[in-house]
């Protein structure tokens, strides 16, 4: 059963096509290069991937509109309860495409994140009002004797945005708390647009 949207693929077999010179052919060139199959993609409430093939695309189309019926109904897969402490190191592990000083940040938010909601927070339940709320105690800190700036209190919210978004893409949430949650403006240096 599929928490979210069930995608038709075309699920490509055998070595990639090359042209007389020995070079690749572009990717928009192999449906009519390349034998392939229609596969139909959805992941779990556990996030575990899941596809099944078919041989003609109208059978793919029939099977995930099944799927996404069910969806429709309610029938669809709840993700399974996580606490802020089990995500930490599951969503630092699952971003080893970032840059180390992009995933100390993140890291940072998580442990801001765990240090106003604590360790057991289940991260289906912090809802927009929640999120809200953290945003505002974080902008309320002190760093070295000093208020926060407007720049890093957007700075916080960007990242905090990213990571519950990856969690969204994962399915393990349905929706992304902070995306409605508006950055400051900055005030810009006198004469400058």
């Amino acid at each position: 059963m599929t928490t979210e949207r069930a995608g038709v693929y075309r699920k490509y077999h055998g070595k990639v096509p090359t042209d007389e010179h020995g070079q690749p052919l572009p990717r928009s060139e192999w449906p009519r290069k390349r034998r392939f199959s229609w596969a139909v993609r959805w992941c779990g409430s556990e996030g575990t991937r899941y596809s099944r093939s078919f041989k003609t695309r109208k059978e793919a189309d029939r099977f995930a509109e099944g799927m996404q019926a069910d969806l429709r109904c309610g029938k669809a897969d709840v993700p399974g309860p996580l606490t802020l402490k089990a995500f930490e190191p599951m969503y630092l592990g699952l971003r080893g495409d970032l840059a180390s000083s992009t995933l100390d940040e993140h890291g940072r938010a998580l442990r801001y994140l765990r240090e106003h909601f604590g360790d057991d927070q289940l991260i289906g339940k912090i809802t927009p009002l929640r999120a809200r709320q953290f945003v505002s105690w974080y902008r309320q800190r002190e760093h070295r004797g000093k208020t926060l700036s407007a720049a890093t209190a957007n700075k916080l919210i960007r990242e905090c945005r990213r990571i519950f978004r990856e969690a969204v893409d994962c399915q393990l949430l349905r929706y992304n708390p902070f995306a409605s949650i508006a950055q400051e403006k900055l005030e810009r240096p006198p004469g400058t647009w």
